[in-house]
């Protein structure tokens, strides 16, 4: 396939994302009303939002010390204020490339100009993204099997039956041989573009973490406890909007949005995250109004004063390079 191929396909794919997002807005704000939306997001103090923005931040802390443990597996050693810097700067590009992996270039960018070394770059923020989605769906398999009543019996079964796979797939095929075979046969024997190659140096990077089981042990444990705060987050605006029902609810609600949103169909998750908290929450008696309200004031703050922020480090750290 041609670059100019490839550079068409990355335009309509952004372009159906784009698409998809400003759909899925337009139904739900239709749905309940700009005029409601904004009613309900006038009633929330600035307090709750100061401390959701804090247990925010604190959460984008902790992801960045999950990634000096991984780091430090291939001799990287990173202060914890530089990789933090790091990922603020990876979600200020997240604002303007189409999806999370743009901020993880940003991140492998960085380490790579630091240590030159594109491998463990590349690797470790493989591994870190890995453990994020394994932590997501242990905690979803656990919540729906014990919330299973609050979740819809046919979502609650694809979930059940997809997290399982998945939590037995991963490790299988990063930290075992099954998968080598079929590489070496397929994508490692690419010439073009030296793909092949890279493909098998990164894989061997990957393949590496299995003699690391501690570095990989607590990185996943930081990866469930930065989901805690992010539930806590969500928790505590939902208290500022007027929302009472059970703890339990809100554990097995957010991961599976999170699980929802690594679905690559939406722009940062616009539309997706707003449509899931409407649906999710009015199931369990909260009214759209406020459902919608509070899916909008989530994805304020976990995006766009996320990005926010990682604009004003990004041209902090430029200035001071």
């Amino acid at each position: 396939m041609s670059r100019r191929d490839t550079d068409l396909r990355s335009i309509l794919s952004a372009l159906l994302r784009v698409s998809i997002s400003v759909i899925l807005l337009w139904y739900v704000i239709s749905r309940v009303g700009l005029d409601t939306l904004i009613e309900n997001f006038q009633t929330l103090e600035p307090i709750t939002l100061v401390i959701a923005v804090g247990l925010s931040v604190l959460g984008v802390g902790l992801s960045a010390w999950k990634w000096r443990v991984l780091l430090a597996v291939k001799d990287i050693r990173l202060t914890l204020r530089t990789a933090w810097v790091y990922y603020y700067i990876g979600q200020f590009f997240n604002a303007f490339l189409p999806s999370i992996i743009g901020g993880d270039t940003a991140r492998m960018y960085y380490l790579y100009s630091d240590t030159n070394d594109g491998s463990a770059s590349v690797s470790s923020v493989v591994i870190e993204r890995i453990a994020g989605l394994y932590s997501i769906l242990c905690i979803v398999l656990v919540a729906v099997a014990f919330g299973y009543e609050l979740v819809p019996t046919r979502i609650a079964d694809l979930v059940l039956i997809g997290c399982a796979v998945g939590i037995v797939t991963i490790p299988l095929l990063l930290f075992t041989d099954l998968l080598r075979p079929v590489l070496e046969t397929t994508i490692f024997d690419l010439q073009v573009l030296d793909i092949g190659n890279r493909a098998e140096r990164l894989y061997t990077a990957v393949y590496e973490y299995r003699q690391a089981k501690r570095a990989v042990v607590i990185a996943l444990l930081l990866s469930v406890v930065f989901r805690v705060l992010l539930i806590a987050s969500n928790y505590v605006v939902a208290l500022g909007l007027g929302i009472e029902i059970p703890l339990v609810y809100f554990f097995v609600f957010i991961p599976l949005v999170e699980l929802f949103l690594f679905l690559p169909i939406s722009i940062q998750g616009f539309g997706v995250r707003e449509s899931a908290y409407l649906y999710l929450f009015t199931s369990v008696g909260v009214g759209d109004g406020i459902a919608l309200t509070f899916g909008v004031v989530m994805q304020l703050i976990l995006r766009v004063i996320n990005n926010l922020i990682g604009g004003v480090v990004y041209a902090v750290h430029t200035l001071r390079t």
